[in-house]
């Protein structure tokens, strides 16, 4: 078990220090192991941690910056639910025991890219976008053929 320290607007994570007053983006990669505990660790700040450094990639300006004032809010707010089903089904992916024939292989097709085939296989929910992206990975029957 690794240990999160807090000292001002940093958090130390075994070696690596994670500077909250620059963006997250090029830096929680750096934690290693040390991630999953940093993740879980509160976050005291008056505005929070930045993702990127200029505020057009932020994602509620780009939001703005493609839609109607009209839709902006919608939009944000589908794309918030979007991202909280994709991350409530990552954590079942996980952590769930599927009973039926979907869930299952979508299960066993995730895990295939933690622990067989870390390179490949990024859909979560999906194979689609590995299919379009050419990350699909080799089935078991396909590897051992060759």
């Amino acid at each position: 078990m690794t240990s999160v320290t807090h000292f001002g607007s940093k958090m130390v994570a075994q070696s690596f220090t994670v500077d909250l007053n620059k963006p997250l983006v090029f830096q929680v990669g750096h934690l290693g192991e040390a991630y999953q505990e940093w993740v879980h660790q509160p976050i005291a700040s008056k505005e929070g941690p930045r993702f990127f450094e200029s505020d057009f990639w932020e994602f509620w300006n780009l939001v703005k910056l493609v839609f109607t004032p009209s839709l902006t809010p919608a939009m944000f707010g589908g794309g918030l639910l979007g991202y909280v089903m994709y991350d409530v089904t990552h954590y079942y992916l996980h952590h769930g025991q599927p009973t039926s024939e979907i869930p299952r292989n979508l299960k066993k097709y995730h895990l295939n890219h933690h622990f067989r085939i870390q390179n490949k296989g990024f859909g979560i929910t999906s194979s689609l976008w590995d299919k379009v992206f050419g990350t699909l990975p080799q089935s078991k029957a396909a590897g051992k053929s060759k």
